[in-house]
């Protein structure tokens, strides 16, 4: 084939004419082309800018609004009484998350995140202790592990370890530690009472009676309240200590002495705060009931147990899950979300006389079905009811003040069922005793309220499941007679449908 070299040099002097290249270029067709391109150049830069300002807005939301918290247990959401602390706060605190780089726990930093952004005054700094090896020498004088928080008002301080802020324990059928729960927020809100508080109550707990011991639930629970708890012996005592908050007596074995019954009603009388708890005892414990009966109290003497299958443990109905009053401040809170569990109770009743400047008001009560059981010689009962047993509503706990001048409140709270102190029997509640002790302790306290607040662990563990005996029979009956019945009459239908055919 021969190359014309000729005819190919006119054919481009022809394309490449001033004419030619003016209509490429400015041409109705291109000038569409132009126009399309341009528009989407344009739409996709302001629909980049869009995306840029949006992201810079969601950036500066709080964290509450664009992460949703979606743990059972809502671990590091600020509870009603948390942020209620964090508002009520006044001083400015710092939260120092006293962390490796790269080992920052998920649940802490968020938790932390979301105190910053409830308050003003709090501020939140991370601090590498590898970068700033000496930085927690200046709040402690002990090691400080990585993980820590470190919550600082001024010259005051307090440091909360990781093993601090998780609950764990054994687990006895792999004998390896097992972590059960976390207490970020709890731990936070106590530490940031106490740094900015200077003023804490002091609870004395009587002993020398074979008291019962506080169970660990309810001491944690005292402890996160920043209450101090101090023993007290009366034998040695000239009286009960002017530094007293609230005096606890656990359930004496034995009897008090005269001599400290009377320091109690003393104490009293000068507008003193005691919480008591007794149990069933063969031991007459006349001391002991002398302070009950000098405000307007006595106990029955028999076991209560409950008659409406809604109000008990299965099988035990004298594990007692009573009323709580919705009429009191103590209890309304709790009343209608909060289960306790009363084991073994006695009905505490009125005198037909007492002072009419007592104010008695009842705390928990049974229902009007329960009834009264006297134990034998033997220290036996029968849960059986009988014609002569007597039946109605007994309280098992009850809150007595009373006017002693100089604007000063005697105010005496008192539960008929120690067992309430019992960690196993809290469980049963999933902590519903502690709750409720707490808030009366809460209740007693002179100090300012906001600064006694005591948030429970958030557990990471299968919670219990709380039902009653009715319930129990009620969707026992449902799954293994209802539900299969309607299966028999479903087949039995479609069988006689199917033969008519």
């Amino acid at each position: 084939m021969k190359f014309d070299l000729k005819n190919k040099l006119s054919e481009l002097k022809r394309k490449f004419t001033f004419k030619n290249l003016k209509n490429t270029f400015t041409g109705e067709e291109q000038k569409k082309h132009l126009k399309q391109g341009s528009y989407s150049s344009i739409m996709t830069v302001i629909v980049i800018a869009v995306v840029i300002v949006v992201n810079l807005v969601f950036g500066q939301l709080p964290s509450s609004i664009t992460q949703i918290d979606v743990s059972d247990q809502k671990l590091y959401t600020l509870s009603k009484e948390g942020k209620k602390a964090v508002k009520d706060l006044s001083d400015k605190v710092t939260l120092y998350y006293y962390v490796k780089s790269g080992s920052e726990d998920d649940n802490i930093s968020k938790l932390l995140k979301n105190f910053k952004e409830a308050s003003s005054n709090i501020k939140v700094k991370t601090i590498d202790p590898d970068l700033h090896p000496t930085f927690a020498t200046k709040y402690t004088s002990d090691n400080v592990s990585s993980g820590s928080v470190i919550v600082v008002n001024g010259n005051k301080s307090k440091v909360l370890s990781q093993s601090t802020l998780y609950q764990s324990e054994v687990n006895y059928q792999t004998m390896s530690q097992q972590t059960t729960g976390f207490d970020g927020e709890g731990q936070i809100v106590s530490a940031l009472n106490y740094v900015t508080n200077d003023d804490m109550p002091v609870l004395y707990t009587l002993t020398g009676h074979e008291e019962t011991e506080l169970g660990s639930n309810l001491k944690d629970s005292i402890e996160k309240a920043n209450m101090e708890i101090k023993s007290l012996n009366l034998l040695t005592s000239e009286n009960v200590p002017e530094d007293t908050d609230i005096l606890l007596i656990a359930a004496p074995q034995k009897d008090l002495s005269k001599e400290e019954a009377d320091k109690v009603i003393a104490y009293l009388e000068n507008g003193g705060k005691v919480f008591i708890f007794s149990s069933v005892n063969e031991n007459e414990l006349t001391n002991f009931e002398s302070i009950l009966r000098n405000y307007g109290l006595q106990r029955d003497k028999g076991l209560i147990i409950e008659g409406d299958n809604q109000h008990y443990i299965p099988k035990h109905p004298d594990y007692l899950i009573p009323d709580l009053s919705g009429s009191s401040d103590i209890t309304s809170d709790l009343s209608g979300n909060t289960y306790v569990l009363t084991p073994d109770a006695q009905a505490i009743k009125k005198l037909d006389n007492y002072r009419d400047t007592l104010t008695i008001t009842s705390l928990i009560s049974t229902t009007e079905r329960a009834y009264i059981k006297n134990i034998t010689d033997e220290g036996k009962i029968s849960a059986e009811k009988d014609d002569g047993d007597e039946t109605g509503k007994f309280d098992v706990g009850v809150s007595v003040t009373e006017n002693v001048g100089d604007e000063k409140e005697a105010n005496l709270v008192y539960f008929s069922a120690v067992n309430m102190l019992s960690d196993d029997v809290d469980h049963m509640v999933n902590g519903g005793n502690t709750s409720v002790i707490s808030s009366v302790l809460t209740s007693m306290s002179n100090v300012d309220k906001s600064s006694v607040v005591s948030i429970p662990s958030k557990s990471l563990s299968v919670s219990n499941l709380n039902i009653t005996a009715y319930s129990a029979s009620f969707w026992s009956i449902i799954t293994m007679g209802v539900i299969p019945v309607l299966f028999l009459l479903a087949g039995f239908i479609i069988w006689m449908k199917r033969r008519k055919q």
